[in-house]
């Protein structure tokens, strides 16, 4: 879903559909971090994006897709991403990327609908989770935050956020008309400490939110100017993300989404397409973050419902598999490669065997970049990140 900049401030500005979170207590004590998940959707071929160009099983298994080795861009002695991902490259060099290797959960499941369900409420083949990964933690955030919401995203609905009540922003209501529902406010009771039943609350919740309103609409004045980052639609998406952060506004959680990278026919071409939108997306964004002066406080994490299978179809493409590759960048990272090296001599129905939860992950995230040393992934830890 692509929003044009107007409508999409428009939204921003006016829309009381979706309750801000009020702007209470203290400052941040985050200085101000937040998080860019980015969906990859229809599971990214990780073996074409992060490639084990010494590995003589990756060309046996790909002869007619697999990447020549003159055309990748190594980034180690053994391992190289593909040719349309030079700004990514630049930034791993700059240790400012770190891909983890391995990624999956225990009975994965490799149905699209059910798999990115599971990536989204921190579940795995025996059991979903009940509410949004994030949303248990931006839910006490934001009872010590100054915010002016927890989440935003900026694609079609999904998962990511299910549960999650007042403060959770999405396109869905940005044709709302804000003139409408200020009329009708002007002609509700107005509230005192003599009404404070249902009514009362719900009265004054609305004129909370409709400071929150004037309040963004107030910064998003500031914004410099309209940014133009990379191509397609997760480029557009980005921008308005970089809109947003160089007004101030403060949210934790951005969500932003680009495919299919269902490629199970004539791969090549396609992925080759879909890896130079993303690679040029995240680094455009990256340099307008340094620009704008966020970059400190800023974590960015690729993720997609699973992998795709080691050896190409019969169709020139791939099919679904289970591990896979993802990305983080941030400043404070530690960049390079962790999760363990590839085994192909271990293939399940040729499939790679994960060997990092993905909930691992998740924990490090709340306990390293918000601070949440106990959330709902506390329990899952793995040896193979140190990021």
């Amino acid at each position: 879903m692509t929003i044009s900049r107007r409508k999409f401030n428009s939204f921003l500005l006016s829309s009381s559909l979706f309750s801000l979170y009020p702007n209470i207590l203290k400052s941040s004590a985050l200085g101000g971090r937040f998080l860019v998940l980015i969906e990859l959707q229809g599971a990214n071929d990780g073996l074409n994006t992060v490639i084990p160009y010494t590995d003589k099983y990756y060309y046996q298994l790909r002869p007619n897709i697999a990447i020549k080795k003159k055309e990748i861009l190594t980034i180690d002695k053994n391992t190289g991403l593909h040719f349309s991902m030079s700004g990514l490259a630049k930034l791993f060099e700059n240790g400012e990327l770190t891909i983890i290797q391995n990624l999956g959960y225990p009975q994965p499941v490799l149905s699209h609908f059910r798999s990115i369900e599971l990536w989204e409420t921190g579940g795995d083949g025996l059991s979903k989770g009940r509410d949004g990964w994030l949303v248990p933690s931006l839910n006490k955030l934001s009872k010590d935050l100054k915010i002016d919401a927890k989440a935003i995203h900026l694609d079609a609905p999904s998962g990511i956020f299910k549960g999650g009540l007042d403060g959770y922003l999405g396109p869905n209501s940005i044709d709302y008309n804000p003139t409408e529902l200020e009329s009708r406010d002007s002609t509700l009771p107005s509230f005192d400490n003599n009404n404070i039943g249902l009514l009362g609350e719900l009265i004054k919740q609305r004129k909370e939110n409709q400071e929150n309103i004037h309040s963004m609409k107030s910064k998003l004045k500031k914004s410099r100017s309209n940014f133009n980052i990379g191509r397609g639609n997760l480029g557009s998406q980005l921008s308005q993300v970089a809109t947003l952060l160089d007004a101030g506004v403060n949210i934790p959680v951005f969500k932003v989404s680009m495919g299919s990278f269902d490629t199970h026919i004539d791969q090549y071409w396609k992925h080759r397409n879909l890896l130079r939108e993303l690679s040029e997306g995240i680094t455009d964004f990256v340099s307008v973050l340094k620009k704008i002066g966020v970059w400190q406080n800023a974590l960015i994490m690729t993720y997609s419902e699973f992998g795709r299978r080691a050896n190409e179809n019969g169709s020139r493409g791939t099919d679904h598999g289970m591990a896979a590759p993802h990305f983080l960048l941030g400043k404070s990272i530690n960049g390079g490669i962790f999760g363990g090296s590839l085994d192909f001599n271990k293939l399940k129905n040729n499939n790679l065997a994960f060997q990092v939860d993905y909930r691992a992950l998740y924990n490090h995230i709340l306990t390293t970049h918000f601070d949440f040393g106990k959330n709902p992934f506390s329990e899952f830890k793995s040896n193979l990140i140190t990021i």
